[in-house]
């Protein structure tokens, strides 16, 4: 099964400069480290510019197979909240990895994509325990920030996990910008002839949020037959996105589609459309199992997905390799796949859950 990015499609780096994972620099560990940058095994730049990529699926023959650690490991997982199906299909994916490679993984999760204090207590707490790896999805840029430090002077690596990207050792998620661009580019294809189209906004401050926005503007405005005619925030919630969409479908009454930043949010756009009586086409991004129902049922047109299980399992795979020595590229790359009643069946099971068959 060929799991694509789109249009753009991502190598492997050769440039020898780049040193993946043996650190070069102190400034390549956090001030709040008390580790010795001379002797330090991993480094902490995943978030700059020109990081070594490697394709997800490409992870496992990249480096030379199945990784066979040589003892139970204990990763600790910290994410944003389980309350959204989007997380819960990561941490699936997190546990069958750690089932399949015999590591031991705690996940541990805010009560909500909103509780940066109690993300940071619970990463806090779980530093004080002293995993030999951290897998972590901020809420923010710098919500984790003491923790990611005190990480880092344990001297462990840490694994970054789609949204807010923080100085870790590797980072594995989607280019969410391309996200946002394959929703426009779906809007083109569906409206060869133009027209009005909007978006809902994630989370004010959310890496996420900030690239997929600016990914759809950027793609609607290749298209000068499209019109963004709104561009207005949701807040990843399904009941502020309704509102905001029934709002912007009475103002403009010839619109012909919405993007959602996420899919809690485009199930509300959804529920909105429907209410309305329209015909208008929404897409959505992160492919959890309400919004696959929503593609196959029509009630939404499409879905972004970067196959949340396998964001999951390539984080924990890649946490393990880190702590066998293995030089893991800085980005391990999500798909952004564009999941349409065409093509959810290559993708997803009839309970809307990631075929776990995709990968090996």
């Amino acid at each position: 099964m060929r799991i694509s990015r789109g249009a753009a499609a991502v190598a492997l780096a050769t440039t020898a400069a780049l040193t993946l994972n043996a650190c070069s620099s102190a400034s390549e560990v956090a001030t709040g480290g008390q580790v010795d940058p001379s002797s330090a095994k991993y480094t902490y730049g995943s978030d700059k510019d020109g990081v070594t990529q490697v394709e997800g699926v490409q992870l496992n023959t990249s480096l030379g197979g199945e990784v066979k650690p040589a003892k139970k490991y204990r990763i600790a997982i910290i994410l944003k909240s389980l309350t959204n199906q989007y997380w819960q299909g990561i941490q699936k994916g997190a546990q069958a990895a750690g089932s399949q490679l015999g590591v031991e993984i705690t996940v541990q999760a805010a009560s909500s994509e909103a509780a940066q204090t109690e993300q940071l207590t619970i990463a806090q707490t779980m530093v004080g325990q002293k995993y030999d790896a951290y897998v972590v999805a901020p809420e923010s840029t710098s919500n984790l920030t003491p923790a990611l430090g005190q990480m880092q002077g344990q001297g462990a690596p840490i694994v970054n996990v789609d949204d807010a990207r923080i100085a870790a050792t590797t980072y594995v998620g989607p280019d969410h910008a391309l996200d946002g661009e394959q929703a426009a580019t779906e809007f083109t294809k569906l409206f060869p002839d133009g027209g009005q189209v909007a978006q809902i906004e994630g989370q004010a401050g959310s890496s996420a949020a900030i690239l997929r926005i600016k990914g759809f503007k950027e793609g609607v405005a290749k298209d000068t037959k499209l019109k963004l005619v709104a561009s207005v925030p949701g807040d990843w919630d399904a009941d502020k996105a309704y509102a905001a969409a029934q709002q912007i479908i009475r103002q403009y009454p010839e619109l012909k589609g919405i993007y959602a930043n996420n899919d809690t949010m485009a199930i509300g756009v959804a529920k909105a459309v429907q209410a309305s009586g329209k015909k208008i086409a929404v897409v959505g991004t992160d492919g959890v199992p309400e919004a696959v129902a929503g593609v196959r049922s029509g009630s939404m047109t499409a879905t972004v997905s970067p196959l949340p299980y396998y964001e999951g399992f390539w984080a924990v795979e890649s946490a393990v390799r880190l702590l066998e020595g293995q030089k893991v590229p800085q980005w391990v790359v999500a798909p952004a796949q564009l999941i349409t009643k065409d093509t959810v069946d290559q993708f997803y099971d009839p309970q809307g859950q990631v075929l776990t068959t995709l990968y090996k």
